[in-house]
């Protein structure tokens, strides 16, 4: 019996996805990628069963969606020294990096099999003393000779994110929320907007939380050319991306590796990238990513919009064979099995 965990996250709320009981629902409408990759683990035969861990206020009864025989489990527990008490794993993978993982990994670090740590933000490496075999990272600048790192590399879920036939109302679609405005850039490209005349002639549309704090940086730097539509679900990202030339990410390096990047890319979108933003070179390589540098971001918005076919055509070959689905999973498991 091979078995992969997953644990997910020391939140205890549960997510809009466990609401789904059928595996159909679940796997059309989830948008996570780290619990969508164990279901394609599971399908392609990789393992016999998955377990994605998470912990609770109060009990649960679990969700299991049986494939082929073989079962996913979404597991609540009030600690997660509780799952000693269940059949060990093959491979765990630590996503989040939550002081409850280096707990239960230092008093049995032996139990979890192959135990790959992929971080968030700040916490790239284990903050308190875990034990983790691998280092998954998602920006080869984050690479530390003191530890075993090892790419991660990630994609969306196409069921949610894929081209949709449609005009294009938006020269630039901008997701991002204004609770996160320490990491996003949003104060920056408003500036850089209201410095450039020629960038105040192009039509954005924001999506994300609290538009009234960018509404209130528009108006401090005298910029007209953004609307605003408020926080919108994936499935109106998708119609906003598909409806814009190109997808924008001005994350900073306080900011994680924020997959915003990969679902615009597999809206069909290009994608114009900032210097800072975490994202393995991988992706950079793709003639549908611009990465920029801040003084060359006006200019290289510019031209972007001027060659738009170019880079149109681009993201499309890239969705049927470096970004898929497939491709992307595949590209994870070939790198866990050589550890």
């Amino acid at each position: 019996m091979r078995r992969f965990w997953l644990f997910r996250s020391n939140l205890k709320d549960l997510e809009y996805y466990h609401s789904f009981k059928d595996l159909e629902i679940f796997e059309k409408y989830c948008h996570d990628y780290y619990l969508l990759l164990p279901l394609w683990l599971l399908k392609k035969d990789f393992f016999d069963e998955v377990v994605i861990w998470r912990l609770t206020k109060f009990p649960r009864d679990e969700i299991v969606f049986e494939i082929n025989s073989k079962k996913f489990i979404q597991r609540w527990v009030s600690d997660f020294k509780l799952s000693f008490y269940y059949p060990k794993p093959d491979i765990s993978f630590w996503r989040g990096g939550f002081p409850e993982y280096d707990e239960v990994t230092k008093i049995r670090p032996e139990f979890f099999g192959k135990k790959l740590y992929l971080g968030a933000g700040q916490r790239q490496f284990s903050y308190y003393n875990g034990k983790y075999d691998v280092y998954l990272i998602e920006d080869e600048r984050d690479f530390n000779s003191k530890y075993n790192c090892l790419p991660f590399y990630k994609t969306a879920s196409p069921y949610i994110f894929h081209p949709v036939t449609c005009g294009k109302t938006w020269d630039i679609c901008w997701p991002c929320n204004f609770t996160q405005i320490r990491y996003k850039g949003q104060e920056f490209f408003i500036k850089k907007i209201s410095e450039d005349k020629k960038l105040q002639t192009i039509k954005i549309v924001h999506c994300g939380n609290r538009p009234d704090k960018g509404q209130k940086l528009a108006k401090k730097y005298g910029v007209k050319s953004i609307e605003f539509v408020g926080p919108v679900n994936r499935i109106e990202l998708n119609t906003l991306l598909n409806s814009s030339k190109f997808g924008l990410n001005l994350s900073n390096r306080i900011d994680g590796c924020p997959r915003i990047s990969t679902e615009i890319l597999m809206s069909g979108t290009p994608l114009i990238s900032r210097d800072t933003v975490r994202l393995l070179k991988y992706y950079k390589k793709n003639k549908s990513v611009i990465t920029t540098t801040d003084n060359d971001l006006s200019k290289n918005i510019l031209s972007a919009i001027e060659n738009y076919e170019v880079y149109k055509n681009a993201v499309l070959q890239d969705i049927k064979l470096s970004l898929s689905f497939e491709n992307i999973s595949q590209k994870n498991i070939d790198t866990w099995q050589k550890i």
